[in-house]
């Protein structure tokens, strides 16, 4: 028979089932709450990558809104409303689909020269709602800025030559100015004490015109008296016509008209940054005369030219061709050399040598040689035809080259121009 329990082994029986039944109660509670703690682990992972993926995608919206309105600023007929516009439409058509609410704000600021973008959009948190956290806010802002070369540690030579052939009479001509002064609007900028921008004119017609006070260092001739303001000049006859040395004893110009033959009747104009006296000489243009491009093409280069610092003011001087390819300061290439050759038809004078075609292709391929980049426009010119085929064998290649149709599309290649030389840049 066996021996029954006494009082104190019942007590530790009861107090062992008791206390198997209360471990067993804390374990299922231990196992809710993990449960709800792993939950609110993922559900918190959830909202942060949703949280993320938003300000990734509303940064990028943000970019690229910025950059197409700060294009728009750039153009000198559209106003700061344009602008403003521009952002709003490409922000909401590219908008993250992950915010809930709020809105991007976009304002002109530093004097109409940047845009600038602030975020107040937040991202609904459902799982993060549970510890009191019904949405993330996706801060942020941004700003684009015009990143011209002194911007960016370079400086700018352009050398711009313009027809203004008897053919650019009436509106092409009028067409051809407000195109010209547009880019000169762009690229000028303000701030020259670093780094400069300089444009320089060559106008053409059946001759160039250097200008009295160029004329002898040219020529190596003071005919036509110093008091008159036409100098025209021809090509040279030796195997410097393709080359831009200096002139000087053997490789001179040789002399045209000095009188009212002389076409065009407006001087060249050098390097300069004075925006006002660039848009005077091209509201001065008169259209007459035939179309010897390659005199024009070669009086681009010369402008650019440092083997012509002699000729030129000290303020004109153009920089030496090894700053192209060399780095400056803030790890840009320290200087561009830039040439715009426009026409609207054939060239069909010259005085010695080749046909002025000929003559220009071969200038061209000696100006590309030296690093400068060219850029070509044609004006209402034929498909296919002469001018094309030398404008586009002049051109630094297929992008390089420009086919205006009319006005507004020779506008828009000379800004386009522009922009690419004066792009934009990001900026916190």
């Amino acid at each position: 028979m066996r021996p029954r329990a006494s009082f104190l082994e019942l007590f530790r029986i009861d107090r062992m089932r008791s206390w198997r039944s209360n471990e067993e109660g804390g374990v299922a509670i231990i196992f809710a709450l993990s449960i709800t703690m792993l939950f609110g682990v993922v559900g918190s992972a959830v909202d942060m990558g949703r949280w993320v993926t938003a300000r990734s995608e509303t940064r990028n919206a943000m970019d690229g809104a910025l950059l197409a309105a700060g294009r728009t600023l750039q153009l000198p007929e559209k106003t700061e409303a344009d602008a403003l516009a521009v952002a709003e439409t490409y922000y909401e058509s590219n908008k993250s689909k992950v915010i809930s609410s709020g809105k991007v704000s976009f304002e002109i600021v530093d004097n109409g020269t940047a845009i600038r973008a602030s975020s107040s959009v937040v991202v609904a948190t459902p799982f993060l709602a549970v510890i009191g956290m019904p949405e993330l806010p996706v801060d942020g802002s941004a700003k684009a800025v015009l990143q011209v070369g002194g911007q960016v540690g370079t400086h700018i030579e352009v050398s711009l030559m313009l027809d203004v052939t008897g053919s650019m009479d009436g509106q092409k001509l009028t067409d051809l100015k407000t195109a010209a002064k547009d880019l000169i609007d762009i690229v000028v900028w303000d701030d020259q004490s670093q780094y400069t921008s300089r444009v320089a004119i060559a106008p053409f017609s059946k001759y160039v015109n250097v200008g009295r006070d160029h004329f002898k260092a040219v020529t190596g001739s003071n005919s036509g008296g110093s008091s008159n303001p036409l100098a025209c000049v021809e090509e040279r006859k030796t195997a410097d016509r393709y080359t831009d040395a200096a002139p000087g004893t053997g490789n001179y110009f040789q002399k045209g008209p000095t009188d009212a033959d002389c076409q065009p009747t407006t001087a060249l104009l050098p390097l300069t940054n004075d925006r006002n006296r660039l848009k005077s000489v091209i509201d001065g243009f008169a259209a007459d005369g035939g179309t010897a491009g390659h005199l024009g093409t070669h009086w681009a280069w010369n402008l650019l030219s440092p083997r012509w610092t002699s000729v030129w003011p000290a303020a004109s001087a153009p920089r030496p061709y090894g700053e192209i390819t060399t780095k400056g300061p803030k790890g840009n290439p320290l200087l561009q050399k830039i040439a715009v050759l426009m026409t609207d038809g054939e060239y069909n004078t010259w005085y010695s040598g080749d046909s002025s075609t000929t003559q220009a292709r071969a200038i061209c391929d000696n100006i590309k040689a030296t690093g400068i980049k060219v850029y070509a426009i044609g004006f209402q010119i034929a498909a296919g035809g002469d001018a094309e085929t030398t404008l586009k064998g002049c051109a630094s290649g297929s992008e390089y080259y420009y086919n205006a149709e009319d006005g507004a599309s020779l506008r828009e290649a000379f800004r386009d121009i522009a922009l690419r030389i004066a792009t934009l840049r990001l900026a916190e």
